[in-house]
């Protein structure tokens, strides 16, 4: 009897343990790599799968909050002073992307292009759009460094800017929805009216414009079918594999997604590459830390590196070039943290190139040369506020939160010929930043946790668990096994020694 019970338990017990060992060396050995097949079949953008469903309708609103600089002493600054800037914000618009022209190729490609509208949201923002502030006017100070930098003659710079004075100040006061979207120069309503095939509009919107520029873009990029890592990739934008405008090769590459798309298994290792479009360059961020939002997700947060716009030799080819005396070509650099705009930001209103003499950097030139920062009264840099940042969940590749932070100055300079620029301070001049900025929502991060997050720390913990119960199941039939044997060779010994007690003789 004892002994069938003891073959049963072994049957089981060696049954089990196999059974479970088994499976748990096998969900370690392949469990993984069929997960990220999972995974990389709905992480590519093709029709049907999760991603291509969120990139082509994102879940998540998409904000951009914008901060403007208001000039509170005027007189002082035309007069040589520095300029005390107070920073008003944010005004926060929702931001709605549609693809259109939506194409698929043979080579694992598809092209689109993105209109963007901006609904300004009353309930998030500090100050109605209604609110006013002092700030330079641009086409004032744009055709000042148009001047100096085609060499004009003083007397003739002198007589251009005069009547230039009637017309247009070198200060203004607008509401932030005329600045941004829209407002009536009145030196290019007079140039309308006179050379009418040259200037379209005498409208200067200073984010409006570049948002109907931004509609006609298109990209092509790689869908992930095959290779997982290259989902999302830029391969072509506006038909050329690079840039034409900067100074070098290594400047004019196209590198990285759109910011919005990155690949499955991100690595801390690894640069995460995006092309920023609306300063017409490529950007990089580093691997900072780990954090764990509210939903209980690990996210490997990435953010912006403080040399990204260092005067370097990476940069080089962000540097102009500026004619000499000697009718050669030297590259002009501006000092770290700067970079500037003029091959990249134009006037829409007009048929002619007409540069604008905008500089971009981080938000309050957070990482700048301190002879920047110092020019300028009421900037206060914070890593935390200033700095571009992604959110990524590494397994997948989803990017759950991030901002992308600019700034916008005007270069300033000083003019001797021009009365009312004879006093002025040269500065880079604080307009505005803006951030660009999404985070998942509490149901959708929900929605991801108990869908990938818990179904993969299950079968993390079940693999282990099964090697842990096979093993222990195995060495308990082990212990049966040889308590077993041990008790047999026991009861074989008390036999024997009965047997020869029974024939020994009874009386010696």
């Amino acid at each position: 009897m004892i002994k069938n019970r003891v073959r049963c338990a072994s049957i089981v017990l060696g049954v089990l343990g196999v059974g479970c060992l088994v499976a748990g060396v096998l969900l370690i050995v392949i469990g993984d790599s069929v997960v990220d097949k999972m995974i990389e079949k709905e992480c590519q953008l093709r029709e049907g799968t999760l991603l291509y469903k969120n990139w082509l309708s994102p879940p998540i609103t998409i904000y951009m909050s914008v901060y403007v600089f208001d000039l509170t002493n005027p007189v002082e600054f035309l007069n040589g002073a520095k300029p005390l800037l107070i920073e008003h914000g944010p005004f926060v618009y929702k931001e709605q992307r549609t693809k259109t022209n939506l194409r698929t190729y043979e080579n694992e490609t598809l092209s689109y292009q993105e209109p963007r509208q901006y609904i300004f949201d009353r309930s998030q923002s500090a100050y109605d759009e209604t609110f006013k502030f002092t700030t330079i006017n641009v086409i004032y100070m744009t055709l000042v460094n148009l001047l100096q930098m085609d060499r004009i003659p003083n007397v003739y710079r002198s007589i251009v800017a005069d009547v230039v004075a009637t017309i247009e100040k070198p200060l203004m006061t607008r509401s932030v929805r005329e600045y941004l979207w829209g407002y009536q120069d009145p030196l290019l309503h007079i140039f309308k009216k006179i050379l009418p095939e040259i200037v379209l509009d005498d409208q200067i919107a200073l984010f409006g414009s570049a948002v109907y520029l931004f509609a006609y873009d298109t990209y092509l990029i790689k869908n992930g079918v095959g290779r997982s890592s290259q989902v999302g990739i830029i391969e072509r934008f506006n038909y050329s594999t690079s840039l034409p405008i900067w100074s070098d090769p290594y400047a004019n590459m196209i590198n990285g997604t759109d910011s919005t798309v990155w690949h499955p298994n991100a690595r801390k290792d690894e640069r995460f590459y995006a092309y920023i479009r609306d300063i017409c360059r490529s950007v990089y961020l580093t691997f900072n830390e780990t954090r764990r939002n509210f939903a209980g997700i690990d996210l490997y947060h990435y953010t912006l590196p403080e040399t990204i716009f260092s005067n370097s030799t990476d940069n080089q080819g962000f540097c102009m070039n500026a004619t000499t005396a000697n009718k050669t070509h030297a590259l002009h650099c501006l000092p770290s943290g700067l970079f500037t705009q003029t091959p990249c930001q134009h006037f829409s209103s007009v048929t002619i190139d007409f540069p604008l003499p905008i500089i971009a950097s981080n938000p309050h030139f957070l990482d700048a040369d301190p002879i920047v920062s110092n020019a300028v009264d009421g900037m206060h840099p914070d890593s935390e506020l200033h700095r571009s940042f992604g959110d990524v969940e590494p397994r997948t590749g989803i990017i759950m939160n991030g901002s992308r932070r600019l700034q916008f100055n005007m270069n300033v300079v000083n003019d001797s010929s021009i009365s009312l620029l004879s006093n002025i301070r040269p500065v880079f001049y604080p307009m505005f930043w803006g951030s660009e900025h999404a985070a998942i929502d509490e149901p959708t991060a929900k929605v991801f946790r108990n869908f990938v997050v818990i179904p993969l720390l299950i079968l993390t913990i079940l693999k282990y668990l099964l090697v842990g119960i096979g093993i222990c199941c195995l060495i308990a039939l082990c212990i049966i096994l040889v308590v077993h044997r041990r008790r047999k060779q026991t009861t074989t010994v008390d036999f024997s020694s009965s047997v020869a007690n029974e024939t020994s003789p009874l009386l010696n």
